[in-house]
């Protein structure tokens, strides 16, 4: 597998377009955050279908994407997939397992295709990128065809796709409940996501190496940055280099799962699942 090496770049933050409903005058309930998609850029949503899709327009340019659907995808929960260095789409779907997942958990699986650029995806690029529109493009479409769960949006990728998370997370926290980097790390000196969302942590300790670039170095300059934050986050540091280890995909969807956007608290604050491997740690 190829990966790639890190530079830093300062990023800006993009405000929400999220809408509050009034509280019921018969009770006491908290007001309700309605979670509005993102416009979608290109006019009229074309219809996104299973398998292969192409010729998708965001922005000035036309972009390919791999979509799993479970067997009733209206209102399902979505996860974004990006791919690592020189891989594709069908790679981060199948090669990391998630491809049974929507069948086994009802998820809608969407994994987009780089415009083979030289990190693959816009990661040092700042707030005003292609990838981050596709990113609005590609939900704002789902959400029309699909009624997505809005509460339920999330995003994880390996390697060159782990530190897009890390960037997209950064830049597009009000849309996601939560996401999980598979060997990623810092991309950025400026950590200000809008939203303080729960992440997900997965490296393969001091031997997660490409030449003399060290992403253990950048998965803890990260975690300085999240924990100074106060942010939430699961450091599952294994000792495997740069891999996903066995059934990492689990506890990945297992996080995902515990963290909808409008939990109410933090379900795993005082004690990590039995079900996640013994190197996952706060």
């Amino acid at each position: 597998m190829l990966l790639i090496l890190l530079t830093a770049c300062d990023v800006k933050n993009t405000s929400s377009d999220d809408t509050l409903i009034g509280t019921n005058d018969t009770n006491d309930t908290a007001p309700v955050k309605v979670i509005e998609p993102p416009p979608y850029s290109g006019g009229t949503c074309p219809s996104l279908e299973q398998g292969w899709n192409s010729g998708f327009v965001t922005g000035e340019y036309e972009r390919e994407f791999r979509l799993e659907l479970p067997e009733n995808p209206n209102g399902a929960p979505v996860i974004f997939l990006w791919h690592w260095l020189g891989g594709n789409a069908d790679q981060i779907v199948e090669w990391a397992g998630f491809d049974g997942f929507p069948d086994s958990e009802g998820v809608i699986l969407i994994a987009p295709e780089t415009r083979g650029l030289q990190f693959e995806w816009d990661t040092f690029d700042g707030a005003d990128t292609p990838d981050l529109l596709m990113f609005d493009d590609l939900l704002s479409c789902l959400s029309q065809q699909y009624g997505v769960d809005m509460n339920r949006i999330y995003a994880s990728g390996m390697s060159a796709g782990g530190l897009w998370t890390v960037t997209l997370t950064n830049h597009r926290a009000q849309w996601l409940a939560a996401s999980a980097p598979l060997s990623g790390g810092a991309t950025s000196a400026d950590w200000a996501p809008e939203e303080a969302i729960p992440m997900l942590l997965t490296w393969g300790g001091p031997t997660d190496l490409y030449g003399s670039f060290s992403f253990d170095d950048a998965q803890y300059d990260l975690i300085d940055q999240t924990d100074s934050a106060g942010q939430f986050t699961v450091k599952c540091e294994h000792d495997d280099g740069h891999i996903l280890p066995p059934g990492g995909v689990d506890y990945v969807w297992e996080f995902f799962e515990a963290h909808p956007k409008d939990i109410d608290a933090e379900p795993w604050a005082d004690a990590l699942p039995d079900t996640l491997p013994e190197w996952c740690r706060y």
